[in-house]
């Protein structure tokens, strides 16, 4: 790959995940039967790495898997995606990380996982990778990964004009100095308020400007670009350099389940910010591709096409 070419670099987790769909989740002590039971290729990472290519751009995916069967089935799952898996690293001491998911008939979900090799990641392997950082026109990092790996690839990002994305799930707290490195927050409203809580700020009382409020003091805090994802109510942005702020409503689906949804909006967001879309129109495709990944089982599998996205999107914007 030559340095003149525009990439996506996802840096993240990878997981086998144990699905079980069931008409609810069961009470602490409680065993619900009936369930069905389909195992799918997941991990935070890998999901937006499948939404990234799928949506039109060529993707780069580091992480660390575990050399056993499940990391072989997502390695090569990963690879008939199209997507650049050179720079994986298998783990022979470390199993690969899985995640156990219950999913109700409403397409709600409960997750726990076990990380496994992911959370292995290292810095000696993030500076085995420097020049595929620096090179990526967007790059995208989840927190299934170590805070100090997050912060040396964020060091060595800012080197150069990579647009650098933080997608800060499963929550943890964050250094300031990550904070000042990102251009592009995109918690979802409970992890929005983790931030929030976590950087000092008092609890705001919910109410119709409370996004507004909450992104004005985050903004002071030298963060440029926020993205609130609001599942079944769609997402809130505010832009510091284009000083721009508005709500995209969620379009209307019957959603059948919602593993994933965040992981492809972030996905379609770096895809179209890395083929030169504006801020606005990448998040309105990421709103669109979300809408039709809950309408389908699983993670990856739920990512959908170019094709189908653009087709979609011009029905609801006639652009």
């Amino acid at each position: 790959m030559t340095s003149n070419e525009n990439y996506v670099l996802i840096i993240g987790s990878s997981n086998m995940d144990l699905n079980i769909y069931s008409k609810r989740f069961p009470k602490p002590g409680e065993t619900v039967t009936e369930g069905t039971f389909t195992q799918s290729f997941g991990g935070k990472g890998a999901n937006q790495a499948v939404a990234s290519i799928r949506s039109g751009s060529k993707t780069i995916f580091i992480g660390k898997l575990g050399q056993d069967p499940f990391g072989t089935q997502m390695i090569e799952n990963l690879v008939n995606e199209g997507i650049d898996t050179t720079h994986v690293i298998m783990d022979p001491e470390n199993a690969s990380g899985v995640a156990f998911i219950l999913i109700d008939s409403n397409g709600q979900n409960m997750i726990s996982v076990a990380p496994g090799a992911n959370a292995k990641l290292s810095l000696k392997d993030i500076k085995n990778v420097l020049n595929i950082i620096q090179n990526a026109s967007v790059i995208v990092i989840q927190m299934e990964i170590s805070m100090k790996v997050i912060q040396e690839i964020f060091n060595t990002a800012s080197k150069k004009n990579t647009i650098k994305i933080l997608n800060p799930a499963p929550f943890k707290e964050i250094p300031m100095d990550v904070l000042k490195k990102v251009d592009i927050i995109t918690p979802n409203e409970n992890e929005l308020f983790q931030l929030y809580s976590s950087l000092g700020f008092k609890e705001k009382q919910k109410n119709t400007d409370i996004f507004s409020k909450i992104t004005k003091d985050l903004h002071n805090c030298g963060i440029q670009t926020i993205i609130v994802t609001l599942g079944d109510k769609g997402c809130f942005v505010s832009d510091t350099k284009s000083e721009d702020q508005f709500h995209l409503s969620a379009i209307n689906v019957t959603a059948v389940d919602t593993v994933g949804a965040g992981d492809c909006y972030n996905g379609v967001l770096a895809s179209r910010l890395c083929q030169g879309d504006t801020l606005r129109i990448a998040t309105k495709y990421a709103n669109v591709a979300a809408s039709i990944a809950v309408t389908r089982t699983g993670a990856q599998n739920s990512m959908p096409f170019q094709e189908e996205i653009a087709k979609r999107y011009s029905e609801l914007f006639g652009q």
